[in-house]
């Protein structure tokens, strides 16, 4: 989906500090991108969340599906709800700049519904060797982490996975940079310096070992 973090996120594997990307220059195009992570060259597809580029998302798919050594497996980048792009101020904050709970509710279930677009195309371990859910932007829901975590790796979300299943998906937490939400939005503060280091490190060994085995994240 838009706003979770996808370039972000991208950034922060061969940069640990990232600058912040704003709402309103997020990736308008899916775009290839070729990094150096551990000193191994890899090649990311990082695709628009935009609703209404659907087709430009599964043109993109098929090319990788179609092309020499074709995809090895997939980074899933949710977030909670916390997605941000151009919207009214009044659409996300109560006063104080807390974030209205209806419009993470709307946007968890906007993360469901667009895993029918992908997942049937990408769900055969034939296609994809594995897959990893990262869920991004833990300085937001930190406070939250065992119900936010279960949720994505047992729970609703998981169910919506259907076929993409059996790549036995691993579920990560993540933070590519520390920013308020919308700049203005409560930070969960248990989610510190320490929390950020780890999280990377945990994610770059998980993406080695299953870009360099291809067995799957395990």
């Amino acid at each position: 989906c838009t706003g979770t973090g996808k370039t972000n996120l991208l950034a922060s594997l061969s940069n640990p500090h990232p600058a912040a990307i704003r709402h309103d220059d997020r990736t308008l195009y899916t775009e290839a991108k070729n990094l150096i992570i551990e000193g191994h060259p890899y090649r990311f597809i990082d695709t628009t969340g935009d609703v209404e580029r659907e087709k430009d998302r599964t043109q993109a798919v098929r090319e990788a599906m179609s092309a020499r050594g074709g995809i090895a497996g997939i980074i899933n980048v949710v977030c909670d709800g916390y997605h941000e792009y151009a919207v009214p101020r009044s659409e996300v904050f109560l006063e104080d700049s807390v974030v209205k709970p209806e419009y993470l509710k709307l946007h968890r279930q906007e993360e469901i519904n667009q895993l029918a677009e992908w997942s049937t195309l990408l769900g055969d371990p034939l296609t994809s060797h594995w897959l990893i859910t990262v869920v991004t932007k833990a300085d937001l829901w930190w406070d939250r982490s065992e119900q936010v975590l279960e949720y994505y790796g047992k729970g609703a979300y998981f169910s919506g996975l259907g076929d993409a299943r059996t790549l036995r998906p691993r579920v990560l937490p993540y933070s590519a940079v520390f920013h308020k939400f919308y700049g203005e939005g409560r930070m969960a503060g248990t989610f510190d310096a320490q929390n950020h280091a780890t999280a990377r490190h945990k994610l770059i060994e998980a993406l080695m070992k299953a870009l360099l085995s291809n067995q799957g994240a395990g």
